[in-house]
């Protein structure tokens, strides 16, 4: 359950971010955001929900979706950290975050994938009425962002 709610939180913020500068601050569109955000939908719109059923197919999914990440989180924290950018210190909070966020969601799925005794491991899995409501949450995010996907 902890996995579910981690990969979500981190595809979620990812997604977010992204979104948000490119819409707010017009943040011009490069591969490593656009392979980022693609990273970010499918870690909280099928990692998360697939780690619900199938643990070991999850977190390679997750992990894959977590190494996707990390090109742009450092591309962008080579810009935040710069000192000569000076850039306000929301922005560095923000990706310390997302870098927080991203390193957990790899570090966990590296776990799950690699070590032999942790698949037993960890919290218990929800019941099957849980996991189908909690698969109703990334699937109408994803069908929301199929709708807007044009106007982005």
């Amino acid at each position: 359950m902890t996995r579910y709610l981690l990969y979500f939180l981190t595809g979620v913020a990812t997604a977010t971010v992204i979104l948000f500068f490119r819409g707010y601050v017009s943040v011009p569109h490069n591969v490593y955001s656009d392979v980022a955000l693609m990273a970010g939908m499918a870690l909280f719109g099928l990692a998360s929900w697939v780690t619900l059923f199938r643990i070991k197919l999850g977190a390679l999914l997750a992990l894959l979706c977590s190494l996707a990440m990390v090109p742009w989180l450092v591309r962008v924290g080579l810009r935040v950290w710069d000192a000569s950018i000076n850039a306000p210190q929301v922005l560095q909070i923000v990706h310390a975050a997302m870098a927080v966020l991203a390193f957990f969601s790899l570090v966990v799925s590296a776990r799950y994938m690699f070590s032999r005794g942790s698949w037993g491991a960890g919290t218990a899995a929800p019941g099957f009425v849980l996991k189908l409501l909690l698969a109703l949450i990334p699937l109408a995010v994803v069908t929301g962002w199929l709708l807007v996907m044009d106007k982005v």
